[in-house]
């Protein structure tokens, strides 16, 4: 059940600063009610940064199979990644049919659970005994990402229980896509303003991208430019990895590189953009000369993520002009976008994109600039239910259809459900609904 899940296991050990204070009863666990003071705060910090690398880019340990994290699993659910490999639940991923006892979808909900309650736990323990500092504030911007996958990802109805620092179990109740949104937005509201006491535009930008972000979702376009506006083209953060376990390297390398279970899909079903054809320097694409784990398909390789230490981007600048390039679509002014679209380009030696004259054209472009600047940061399944959702774009011109390349039938899955671990949660009777 996802309740003893939620208990921040994860969290390492602290070094041996005398002035920590650790009243440890379990030897091979640092329980949240064993933290206490100032000291201990960057044991809490560093928890949640690992347990968010874990559900963000995944991970190279073996654990359930390994840890895929939301960016390869949204790449195989999107039409980024194929699968190249012969796990059954990683397959019917790729292919649309995904049900809520899926055991990879319930460990990435577990994942990804984990992470914002242990963001949450953290954060107030920073509001007890360090309030306004960085590591507060990026703990109060991890829970807010964390709401913003969940958004993008899963049906509407997802429930956000929480562990107290008493360690109890407090049951949430199910928020509908329009709820997660607003309360990330609240959330990001107070990182930016925490940020800007502290005066580290950093932590600003980082707090405007993810507000921007989360009203894209909501579809005011306006609004969202107006978050973004200020942010620096040249700004990253980034979630880091390491080569010291396993646990810790990059997942979507090592899905790539060590287990060779994923391959940069290219015009997936018909409907797919040409991630692997194109050869864009956004994605880096690389024909390996061989198959996948499957021993038939065709791997190809994104070098955009080239080693096990590569870290990964949870919000940039980049996706900042993006987010003011759509809303300047959505203005009436496609050669605003264009200007904003080509200065993007210019800053990666890429040739300007034209007008294409049309409507659907410039939608067109809109997104295929954001799938390429984008690729594999956990964006483009959200992007694809906002054409259906945002666009009025059908379900046949942005989903694939038809015979599956491993067999069967693409399924009708848009969204990712609820893990089924959440039945032991009261109050969830299961997705309000499934619709892009």
């Amino acid at each position: 059940m996802l309740g003893a899940a939620l208990l921040l296991a994860a969290l390492p050990l602290v070094g041996c600063d005398p002035n920590t204070v650790l009243d440890v009863t379990d030897p091979d666990v640092v329980r949240p009610g064993n933290l206490t003071g100032k000291e201990a705060l960057p044991a809490l910090r560093s928890g949640v940064f690992g347990s968010f690398q874990i559900a963000y880019s995944g991970g190279g340990d073996l654990q359930n199979g390994g840890h895929e994290g939301i960016i390869n699993l949204s790449g195989l659910f999107s039409d980024e990644l194929i699968n190249a490999e012969t796990f059954s639940d990683r397959i019917n991923l790729d292919a649309h049919r995904v049900t809520a006892a899926n055991g990879t979808m319930v460990a990435l909900f577990l994942d990804l659970s984990r992470a914002r309650a242990a963001a949450a736990a953290a954060s107030r323990k920073y509001a007890e005994f360090d309030a306004g500092s960085a590591g507060h504030i990026e703990m109060i911007a991890i829970d807010a990402y964390a709401h913003v996958l969940f958004g993008e990802h899963y049906c509407s109805g997802v429930p956000f229980s929480t562990i107290t620092d008493n360690e109890e179990l407090q049951y949430g109740e199910p928020l509908t896509t329009t709820q997660i949104f607003e309360a990330a937005i609240a959330r990001f509201d107070s990182v930016i303003t925490m940020a800007q006491a502290l005066q580290d535009p950093d932590l600003v930008s980082l707090g405007r991208v993810g507000k921007g972000r989360a009203l894209l979702n909501l579809g005011r376009f306006a609004d969202a430019a107006a978050a973004v506006a200020g942010v620096p083209t040249d700004f990253r953060f980034e979630i880091e990895s390491s080569t010291n376990s396993d646990r810790q390297k990059n997942g979507i390398w090592h899905y790539f590189t060590n287990s060779a279970s994923f391959s940069v899909a290219d015009r997936e079903a018909g409907v797919g953009l040409p991630y692997a054809s194109d050869d864009d320097p956004r994605i880096r694409p690389e024909d390996t000369g061989g198959p996948g784990f499957d021993g038939a398909t065709e791997l190809v390789v994104a070098l955009k993520y080239p080693d096990a230490t590569t870290p990964t981007v949870l919000a940039d600048g980049v996706e900042a002009r993006l987010i003011e390039s759509e809303a300047q679509l959505q203005g009436g002014s496609p050669s605003a976008m264009l200007g904003t679209l080509n200065g993007l380009r210019a800053t990666d030696g890429l040739d300007p994109v034209s007008d294409p004259g049309t409507a659907e054209g410039r939608v067109d472009l809109l997104f295929k600039e954001r799938a390429y600047w984008l690729y594999l940061t956990a964006h483009r399944t959200g992007d694809q239910r906002r054409e259906v959702r945002q666009y009025g774009r059908s379900v046949a011109s942005v989903y694939p259809s038809g015979a599956y390349f491993k067999g069967g039938s693409y399924g009708t899955d848009y969204v990712l459900p609820v893990s089924a671990d959440e039945r032991n949660n009261p109050n969830f009777q299961g997705c309000i609904n499934n619709n892009p």
